[in-house]
Parts: structure tokens; sequence; C-alpha cells
């Protein structure tokens, strides 16, 4: 996959609804391989870090050497209810650092 290509399929997460099964399946099924989706999000409320304001966020790399290779993150907003479909985060905005 080239770097627009997964450019292009990393924006199109924006509005949509997953929960992180979901989510991780949707990119393993994309990226042709295992993904490991981290929710940075758990680990601040872990450490007790009273940041309110701070992004909820997703990450996951990619380090086969392929020009698909880099860090990314997904920005999301948890919901309030889950959704019908099993849906409990909202994506709002993605990032990516290509290696």
């Amino acid at each position: 996959m080239e770097r627009q290509e997964v450019i292009s399929f990393l924006e199109g997460l924006v509005g949509q609804r997953f929960n992180m099964q979901s989510l991780n399946d949707k990119l393993e099924k994309v990226f042709k391989q295992k993904v490991e989706l981290q929710n940075t999000s758990l680990l601040r409320e872990q450490e007790n870090d009273d940041d309110d304001l701070a992004d909820y966020n997703l990450m996951f790399n990619i380090e086969d050497g392929s020009e698909q290779s880099g860090f990314f993150d997904i920005y999301m907003l948890p919901m309030r209810r889950k959704g019908f479909d099993g849906a409990d985060m909202y994506i709002t905005e993605v990032g990516y650092e290509f290696g």
C-alpha cells in the first residue's frame, strides 16, 4: 500500500464510530498484518494524570520496511453510551509519521 493510500484510509476513519475490536480488525484488514492498537488514554488514567483536557488517543506502528511503515495516532472521543453496533468511540482526527 502506498503512502497516499494509507493517508486516504486513515483520513476516512474520521467521523466514524468503532469499538477497539472493530477498529483493530479494520486496521489489520487494510494493513494486511497484525496491528497492536494501544489506548494511551488508559495509560494516562492508570497513572492518575488529572489532565482532563488531554486528547483520548490510540496509537500503533507498522515496521515492515515498506512504504506504509510509520507511527500512527487515532484521536477519539469516548461515547457516553454504546451504540447499537457496539461502538463506544468516535474518531475525531488522525495523525501519521512515516518512517
